[in-house]
């Protein structure tokens, strides 16, 4: 049977092929040299080297960043795997002429720019607005949970050392005991006696560190990293967010923040790629997650048309025909008619979080047959009202 075979290693070739020939005229690494010789690095902030130090020159500012776009564009993350790439990848060969820096001099230009590469995407979006593929007429916010290196067991909790120390204070008194039962063995526990004082000591001034900066939790390897949900599970992650302009779907800026919700960051994301963009008024779109009445008045009062979908009720009330939608809110006389007729009057300002509301509470409440299927507070049934409920409230009729 006939295989088709290549042709033999060791046979001398006469090469006359360029790089250039081999790299098509689309290929995406094109984009990439051109759009990086347009920058000007020093004005976005990377950090320029002399040349003038004793030792190896350093490697153009130009070709690191090219490497580092391709490893992101191509799903290389790691230092290591760039530095074999770019001795096998022929579009990394054309991309950044052949140079072979190895893995401390990848991540090192990471670290001493880090703060700098947002200045590239930021840039970026500016050439795509000016080229008219982005606009800002309608921005689309998401996030996402990353994991981070931090472990679940480098992270340290409140609650958790808590436990860890009581584990501990019981471990010490079973070894001081055991010593005082067995002097033959006393040498051997005293060792093990004097680990568990040691990690005693240890957890409690983790836990005095945490009440000094006002810290629930802290993760060791990760600092910045926080314990939060993740697919249904609790994982140490950064909340990653992301604006998105809706005429061609390109990422317009991103930030990652520690905090464990969306509930925190429509505001902040919609006023920086406005800001950025230039932009008095955009239509602005979240999920869910976002749905917070100060975030979303604060939008609206900066000229945003807000549309986010209110956070549905829970299984015990979504079928409730006394749930709080069901009442009716009179403008003119400040007051609710609740499903069955009855008024809920004002009765008292209250404020939680920093946000104010009103209160409502029933005048006829005990006479009422549905009363136990509404409340079961023996004052009868009252309702909390945000003082700026109007405009969450006409955001949500927007879908």
């Amino acid at each position: 049977m006939a295989y088709i075979v290549g042709t033999d290693r060791y046979q001398t070739r006469m090469v006359t092929t360029s790089l250039d020939d081999l790299i098509s005229k689309d290929n995406s690494v094109r984009v990439i040299d051109s759009y990086v010789e347009s920058l000007n690095l020093e004005t976005l902030g990377f950090i320029e080297y002399s040349g003038r130090n004793r030792g190896q020159s350093p490697y153009r500012r130009f070709d690191l960043l090219k490497l580092h776009i391709y490893g992101y564009l191509n799903k290389i993350r790691s230092s290591r795997a760039l530095e074999t790439e770019a001795k096998r990848n022929l579009e990394l060969m054309w991309l950044i002429n052949c140079i072979t820096p190895d893995h401390g001099t990848i991540a090192g230009f990471v670290q001493k720019n880090k703060a700098v590469f947002h200045n590239t995407l930021r840039n970026l979006t500016l050439i795509l607005k000016g080229w008219g593929l982005i606009d800002g007429e309608m921005i689309v916010i998401d996030g996402t949970k990353i994991r981070a290196q931090n472990s679940k067991h480098n992270c340290i909790t409140q609650s958790g050392l808590d436990k860890k120390i009581e584990y501990a204070e019981a471990q010490i008194n079973a070894y001081l005991m055991a010593i005082v039962k067995d002097e033959v063995l006393a040498d051997d526990l005293t060792d093990k006696l004097k680990t568990y004082q040691e990690l005693k000591k240890q957890y409690l001034t983790q836990k005095q560190e945490l009440k000094d900066k006002g810290l629930e939790q802290k993760s060791l390897t990760d600092p910045d990293s926080r314990r939060m949900k993740n697919n249904g599970s609790l994982d140490i992650c950064y909340n990653v967010q992301f604006v998105v302009d809706a005429k061609n779907h390109f990422v317009v800026d991103i930030s990652t923040t520690n905090d464990i919700n969306d509930q925190n960051q429509l505001y902040t994301m919609a006023q920086k790629a406005s800001e950025l963009l230039e932009k008095e008024s955009s239509t602005v779109l979240a999920d869910t997650g976002y749905y917070n009445g100060t975030e979303i008045k604060n939008c609206v009062d900066a000229g945003m048309n807000v549309f986010i979908k209110k956070a549905k009720a829970n299984n015990a009330t979504k079928n409730n025909e006394f749930r709080k939608e069901k009442f009716i809110y009179n403008g003119e006389t400040d007051e609710y008619t609740c499903p069955a007729g009855d008024r809920l009057r004002f009765f008292e300002n209250t404020s939680k979080n920093g946000m104010k509301y009103r209160k409502y509470k029933c005048t006829d409440c005990n006479s009422c047959k549905y009363k136990k299927d509404c409340t079961t507070s023996s004052s009868g049934r009252m309702i909390q009202r945000w003082v700026y409920e109007d405009v969450s409230w006409s955001i949500h009729l927007g879908l």
